[in-house]
């Protein structure tokens, strides 16, 4: 059997179900994934919801900017039938929603902050609060692609574990993740190798490598040493480790 790692179900089970709802976080339990990424970003009102793009054009029945639409607006827009029929009447759900769903599982989350492009003013704050509010401090990471946003996280709750996103070649992520006070890297898969997985454990830095589907580049990952691997397919990940 191969060294055991974690699974995380990239927006919920999203290779059968609709990116980031609820019916996708649950099969992503069904299938064995011990957590769940997922997408947070405010309305126009303030809600924290969960949704990938700025937009809800992608995966609703909708049109619009998220952050100029007030969550009345997006709770009555279908964010399932454009997966599959099957799903017609799925909704984007609110952060508060999904978490008092963990609450009752063994599940931890991996939430990322869309703030890269749109500076959610509170966004972070808002976050915690939800965090706090059903008890999950210890089964929460906190992952973004914006350094400033990460920062501050450090500063208002250093004891919640962060994480950085990035895409691109970084000669010595460890010290960049030790500099701006994060304790786990979330690299693209074809930015890492062996040689900084080892040194980023070494520095105690966790490593959990986005989006890995291909059975091949999961077995190499696993063998090179990361912590978790985050996968739209979590069921074939669950079949390598255990099968």
């Amino acid at each position: 059997m191969l060294p055991q790692v974690e699974i995380v179900a990239h927006r919920g089970f999203s290779e059968i179900a609709p990116e980031n709802t609820m019916a996708a976080f649950k099969k992503a339990q069904a299938a064995g994934a011990d957590g769940i990424e997922l997408d947070v970003q405010l309305t126009k009102d303030g809600e924290v919801v969960v949704i990938h793009d700025e937009t809800v054009d992608r995966t609703t029945n909708g049109s619009g900017l998220i952050n100029e639409m007030t969550w009345a607006q997006v709770r009555k827009l279908d964010a399932g039938r454009w997966f599959s029929e099957a799903y017609a009447g799925e909704t984007i759900p609110t952060l508060r929603q999904v978490l008092e769903w963990v609450a009752g599982t063994s599940l931890w989350v991996n939430i990322e902050l869309k703030n890269n492009r749109f500076a959610y003013r509170g966004l972070e704050e808002k976050v915690v609060k939800e965090i706090e509010r059903t008890g999950l401090e210890r089964r929460v990471v906190l992952s973004s692609f914006n350094p400033l946003s990460l920062r501050h996280l450090a500063a208002c709750r250093p004891a919640m574990e962060r994480a950085l996103l990035y895409e691109h070649k970084m000669p010595a992520p460890w010290i960049y993740a030790k500099l701006i006070g994060v304790s786990s890297i979330h690299p693209h898969f074809s930015v890492i190798t062996p040689a900084i997985v080892e040194r980023c454990r070494a520095k105690g830095i966790a490593v959990r490598p986005y989006t890995v589907d291909d059975e091949g580049m999961m077995e190499e990952l696993i063998e090179a040493g990361v912590e978790a691997i985050i996968t739209n397919v979590p069921d074939r990940l669950f079949w390598i480790l255990n099968g």
